[in-house]
C-alpha cells in the first residue's frame, strides 16, 4: 500500500482560487497569511498521528495478552485493555483545558511525556512481573490518547469550515502504515529483551522520544496564528461574547457530531475488544483472531484517504449517514456466519464505518463553535467521544459473555440507528429555506 500523505498535506496547504484572487494586486500574487504554517503544522500533526498510531497498535496488540500473564486472576485480564480508553476519557477535558492555557504544542508534549513515562513503567512492570505498575503504565497511554486526539481539531482550525473534513482526514491518514505495521512490529520485537514483550513496550518508549522531537518543531504560529489566519466569515470576531455551553449545545450539528463520534468509537471499541475472544471462541486460533484485528486497524486508517473528500463533496451529515450504515452492514454481517472470513469482513466494515462517523462528526463538532469557544466545546466533544470508547471497553467482556457474539452485534445496531435519527434531525434543521 503506497502511502500519499505528503501530496495530501501539499494540497491542503495550498490556497483556494478565492484565496489567490483576493490576495492578488497588480498582477502579482501575495502572500497567503498562515499558508507555510499550515504547511508544516499539517506535516507535523500527521507525522505525530503516524507515530501515535504506531504506539497505541503495540498496546492494543498485546496489553491483554501480558494482563493475562500478569494478572491475580483472569477476570482483571483485560483490566489494562481497558484503562487506555478510561484514562483518556479522565484526562481528555483536564487537557483541553491545559491547552487552552499553554498552547497546543506544550500539551502535546506533555502528552508524548506521558507515552514515554508509560512506556517506561510498563517495561519496569514486565521485569519485575507486577500487575497494578503495568496498569499505572498503561493508563499513561491514555492520557497520551487524550492528548493526542486534538491533533486533529488543531489541523481542523486552520481551514475554512469546507475543508475541515478533509484535513482531519489527512491528519488521520498517518495510521495507514501504522494499521499495517503495528501489529507485526509488535510481535517481532517482543524477544528483545530479557522477558517477553519487554522489547515490544521498549518500542513504545523510542516511538514517544520519536514523537516528542517532531512535536518540537511545531511553534505558536503553526497552529494558532495559522488558525487566526483562516479566510472564513467572521473568524475573527472575538470581541463576539462567547456562548453559554447549554446554547453551544443545543444546536442539532453539535449534537449529530458528538453523536456519531461518540457512538461510532462506542460500537467500534466493543467489537474490537470482543472479536478476538468470540474468534477463538468460535474455534479459530490466536493467529487469526490477530489477524481479525490487523484488518479492522487497516479498515479504521484507510479509509481517512476518502473521508475527507466524501464530507467536502457531500457534506458531514450525509457522510456520517453513510458511516452508520457501513457499520450496522458490519454487524449484521457478523450475524451471517462464525467463519474467519466472516469475522475479518465484520471488523474491516466496522473499520471503514467508524472513521467515516468520527471524521464528519469531528468536522461537524468544528462546525458548531466559534473561534474563542473552541477550547470549552472541543473539551467537551472529547470527553463523550472517549467516553464511548471507555464505555465500550469495559463493557465488551461482560457483554459478550452475558449475550454471546450474535446477540451482541444485534444490540449495537440500536445505537447505530439512534446515530442516524440525530443526524437526520441536523440535516433536516440545516435544509435550505424557501421564501415564502
Amino acid at each position: 500500500m503506497r502511502c500519499r500523505t505528503p501530496d495530501l498535506v501539499n494540497s491542503m496547504a495550498q490556497p483556494s482560487k478565492e484565496a489567490e484572487r483576493r490576495n492578488t494586486e497588480g498582477g502579482k500574487p501575495q502572500a497567503v497569511p498562515g499558508t507555510s504554517h499550515r504547511r508544516r503544522a499539517m506535516t507535523v500533526l500527521t507525522s505525530a498521528q503516524m507515530l501515535y498510531y504506531f504506539g497505541i497498535s503495540i498496546d492494543l496488540t498485546l496489553t491483554g495478552l501480558v494482563g493475562l500473564r500478569l494478572a491475580p486472576v483472569p477476570a482483571l485480564a483485560t483490566l489494562p485493555f481497558a484503562l487506555i480508553g478510561v484514562g483518556s476519557w479522565v484526562a481528555t477535558y483536564p487537557a483541553s483545558r491545559f491547552m487552552r492555557r499553554r498552547g497546543r504544542k506544550a500539551g502535546f508534549l506533555v502528552g508524548s511525556g506521558a507515552a514515554l513515562t508509560g512506556g517506561i513503567i510498563s517495561v519496569t512492570a514486565l521485569l519485575t512481573e507486577q500487575f497494578v505498575l503495568f496498569c499505572i503504565g498503561i493508563a499513561c497511554i491514555g492520557v497520551y490518547q487524550a492528548f493526542a486526539g486534538y491533533y486533529r481539531y488543531a489541523a481542523a482550525d486552520m481551514f475554512p469550515p469546507d475543508q475541515r473534513g478533509k484535513a482531519i482526514s489527512t491528519v488521520l491518514s498517518g495510521g495507514v502504515i501504522a494499521a499495517v505495521a503495528g501489529p507485526f512490529l509488535a510481535t517481532a520485537v517482543r524477544d528483545l529483551g530479557p522477558v517477553e514483550f519487554t522489547g515490544s513496550y521498549a518500542l513504545v518508549t523510542v516511538l514517544a522520544l520519536i514523537s516528542i522531537g517532531v512535536l518540537s518543531l511545531l511553534t505558536a504560529e503553526d497552529t494558532e496564528a495559522a488558525a487566526a489566519a483562516r479566510s472564513e466569515p467572521g473568524a475573527a470576531a472575538e470581541d463576539v461574547a462567547p456562548r453559554t455551553l447549554k446554547q453551544i449545545a443545543r444546536q442539532p450539528v453539535f449534537l449529530a457530531g458528538v453523536a456519531g463520534s461518540c457512538i461510532g468509537y462506542f460500537v467500534m471499541t466493543s467489537l474490537m475488544a470482543a472479536a478476538p475472544i468470540a474468534a477463538v471462541k468460535a474455534g479459530h486460533s490466536v493467529h487469526d483472531g490477530a489477524q481479525v484485528i490487523q484488518w479492522h486497524m487497516v479498515g479504521m486508517f484507510a479509509t481517512a484517504f476518502a473521508s475527507g473528500p466524501l464530507t467536502r463533496l457531500i457534506g458531514a451529515g450525509r457522510t456520517l449517514l453513510i458511516g452508520v450504515a457501513v457499520s450496522a452492514l458490519g454487524t449484521v454481517t457478523a450475524l451471517m456466519s462464525l467463519s474467519h472470513m466472516h469475522f475479518v469482513i465484520a471488523l474491516g466494515l466496522i473499520g471503514v464505518g467508524w472513521n467515516l462517523m468520527y471524521v464528519s462528526g469531528s468536522a461537524l463538532v468544528a462546525n458548531s463553535y466559534r473561534p474563542q469557544e473552541r477550547s470549552v466545546v472541543q473539551g467537551v466533544g472529547e470527553v463523550f467521544t472517549l467516553g464511548g470508547s471507555a464505555v465500550g471497553a469495559l463493557a465488551a467482556g461482560p457483554v459478550l459473555n452475558t449475550l454471546g457474539w450474535e446477540n451482541m452485534n444485534t444490540a449495537l445496531l440500536v445505537p447505530l440507528a439512534a446515530s442516524a435519527v440525530i443526524t437526520v434531525a441536523h440535516l433536516y434543521a440545516a435544509r435550505p429555506r424557501t421564501a415564502g
